[in-house]
């Protein structure tokens, strides 16, 4: 079941200039901030967009399974 957190929250990907990868951020749109990020999180990032994103996503579904 997904909690009323989760509906307002969302996955980001964007490119960072160094290293020239991709990470995720999770965003509470009410709040318009960041409260995860796989960098500033664990130093993770990715080689495409699209495994950035898959990692969110799945990072995102156990922050509102919780």
């Amino acid at each position: 079941m997904e909690s009323n957190r989760g509906k307002h929250l969302s996955v980001e990907v964007q490119l960072m200039d160094d290293p020239c990868l991709w990470r995720w951020d999770i965003r509470d749109r009410e709040r318009d901030e960041v409260i995860d990020s796989s960098w500033t999180r664990e130093w993770m990032a990715y080689e495409s967009p699209e495994e950035a994103l898959h990692a969110g996503r799945q990072r995102l579904t156990s922050l509102t399974r919780r």
